[in-house]
């Protein structure tokens, strides 16, 4: 940069009446110049050696002062009527970035600041680091900040957590804008490289039916907002192309399968059918309290856990049902040894047959009754323990099957990941219900990825992890978000977890994220979140929907971020009126006839 173009452009000179530092400094403003937080500025030095050093920074505080005014009637004097004679100083406090050569040297005092722009605002960014740059969102001048997908992916870091004020931090929506980046537009399929067609993502859907229509354009999607997303590399930004949605069966309709679902009639139920629950062992997330757990409660659900495996067979002519015989199909007592025996089918008079949850509560019952009055004759179904016991862990049974026992029954089908976004319903499900489809699916992909590899990935997006990996106690649930966290980076399973407050969340599952972002913070909460600068944690308690900030492995200090306008409908009175409003009326009508 030449002398005449570094004038034009200065913005003022680095402070030297205060010290600056390798972390921090502040510089003097020109009379005219303008500066706001988050723009991001560069000053130089030259060495006695002759070589340059370049520190790049961020603003994050302002503040003015007139010297010369001791009093604060001194001020009109000095700044309007000039009677007195004074100076105003304005002054910007700068977080240091990054220095190029990396050299820990404090800024001179005097150097000139000047704005970071194109090639230097990519270098305060970290930009050139990035071998795999994700636009991730937009910054205070419009320009696009990028993540290192490397990070993301389980190459170097994985997972991500979003934290923030229910209904003002636009958690869930941020989630879904990252999603649509990765999967949907071309930058993102491209870092997906080969595994693009084969990546798979779920979201769970906890609050109204707000993720059932992502699908649908957004009838309040703007121009303006288009342009900002060509901004981020997506030049006709659509709702998401590959996308199936389902919803679980509505509970009384023994013959008809009807989706749970009312402004999404089309949407695919799901269940899981006495085998499946029997065989994934499945009646484990039935179980997902941390007091339970500790108890002999859980140590009786893993009994009959392995005890149903052993003596269940696939029930003849009923696809799904299963048959519990006397006799075991096997003589293990290890559960991954005995589902992988598989029994041959049997006809109903050989045992108790089961098709619903509610023949599996009658057998139960009585089965591990019978135990007790025979006193130990079939003690295996109870490890013989106390009757309390036992009679503690049929009662939760009992108490489930209006929760969730119309979510197991013949003539189901499980979810399966056939598209790039699958949108599974669970926000009309008792909390308990919840826990068991999230922990049910969410395993089965654990489960799978461990026997096929990394590639291709599996994306996990959920909202209020606070219920599904609470910070305190144990449980199935728990553990197996935890194990993620830990272990997902190898077997490319990403968790997208979202959360009002990370200190609710096991520690392991909000630490292990190499991104993380938060919105909307509550004032009391702030001081938890200590990847962010005290000036930005007193920030994020004013934070508007829309603004984000971003801390990431390569670049030093977090970032506010915002991101456009989602082109899809986040909720039903968002989406653009269409066809499918058709198919809604229908629906409407035949449930009044």
């Amino acid at each position: 940069m030449t002398e005449a173009e570094s004038s034009q452009q200065r913005l003022g000179v680095v402070d030297g009446s205060s010290p600056t530092n390798t972390r921090q400094f502040r510089f003097v403003l020109d009379e005219q110049a303008t500066v706001q937080l988050d723009d991001l500025v560069v000053c130089r030095q030259r060495l006695a050696s002759g070589e340059d050093v370049a520190h790049y920074g961020i603003v994050v505080e302002q503040s003015g002062v007139i010297e010369g005014a001791e009093l604060p009637s001194d001020t009109p004097l000095i700044a309007i009527t000039k009677t007195m004679p004074g100076v105003i100083s304005r002054l910007a406090d700068v977080l240091i970035l990054r220095s190029d050569p990396e050299l820990w040297l404090a800024p001179i005092p005097g150097a000139e600041i000047v704005p970071a722009r194109g090639r230097e605002r990519e270098l305060a960014l970290f930009v050139d680091r990035m071998e795999q740059q994700l636009p991730v969102g937009l910054d205070q001048s419009g320009q696009p900040v990028f993540a290192d997908f490397s990070y993301i992916n389980g190459e170097q870091g994985a997972h991500v957590s979003i934290s923030g004020i229910s209904g003002v931090a636009a958690k869930t929506s941020y989630a879904l804008h990252l999603l649509y980046t990765i999967l949907e537009s071309p930058r993102g399929r491209a870092l997906l490289g080969p595994g693009a067609t084969g990546a798979r993502a779920i979201a769970f859907n906890v609050k109204g039916e707000d993720l059932m229509h992502l699908d649908r354009p957004n009838r309040k999607f703007t121009e303006q907002e288009r342009a900002r997303w060509q901004l981020l590399g997506v030049d006709d930004p659509q709702p998401f192309r590959s996308v199936r949605f389902f919803a679980p069966p509505a509970p009384g309709h023994s013959d008809q399968l009807v989706p749970q679902t009312a402004s999404r009639p089309d949407a695919h139920v799901y269940g899981w059918t006495p085998e499946s629950f029997i065989r994934r062992g499945l009646l484990r997330f039935c179980f997902t309290d941390g007091d339970e757990r500790q108890t002999q409660v859980g140590f009786v659900e893993q009994v009959v856990r392995a005890e149903l495996a052993r003596h269940a067979y696939p029930l003849e002519g009923v696809e799904g049902a299963v048959v519990i015989c006397d006799e075991p199909h096997t003589s293990s007592h290890t559960f991954e040894r005995i589902v992988a025996a598989r029994a041959d089918a049997r006809p109903a008079g050989s045992g108790t047959p089961v098709r619903d949850y509610q023949d599996l509560l009658d057998f139960l019952i009585g089965r591990l009754e019978l135990d007790l009055e025979e006193g130990g004759g079939h003690s295996s179904w109870t490890g013989r323990t106390q009757a309390g016991t036992v009679m503690a862990f049929l009662r939760r049974l009992m108490a489930l099957s209006p929760r969730l026992g119309h979510l197991i029954r013949t003539g189901v089908h499980e979810v399966e990941l056939q598209t790039s976004l699958t949108v599974v319903d669970i926000h009309s499900l008792h909390d308990a219900a919840q826990r068991f489809v999230v922990g049910a699916l969410v395993a089965r992909i654990f489960d799978d990825k461990q026997a096929s590899g990394r590639e291709p990935l599996r994306f996990v997006m959920l909202d209020e992890l606070n219920k599904y990996a609470p910070r305190q106690g144990q449980g199935p649930l728990r553990e197996l978000f935890v194990d993620i966290a830990q272990r997902g980076r190898s077997l490319g399973v990403l968790l997208i977890g979202c959360q009002q407050s990370s200190a609710t969340v096991a520690e392991p599952v909000v630490r292990q994220p190499a991104l993380k972002v938060c919105g909307r913070l509550d004032a009391s909460e702030a001081a938890d979140y200590r990847f962010l600068t005290p000036e930005l944690r007193e920030r994020a308690s004013r934070f508007l929907p829309g603004t984000m900030v971003l801390d990431q492995p390569l670049v030093p200090a977090p970032l506010p971020i915002r991101f456009p306008f989602p082109p899809y409908a986040t909720n039903s009175s968002d989406r653009l009126p269409g066809e499918f409003d058709v198919v809604e009326r229908d629906a409407a009508f035949r449930s009044l006839q």
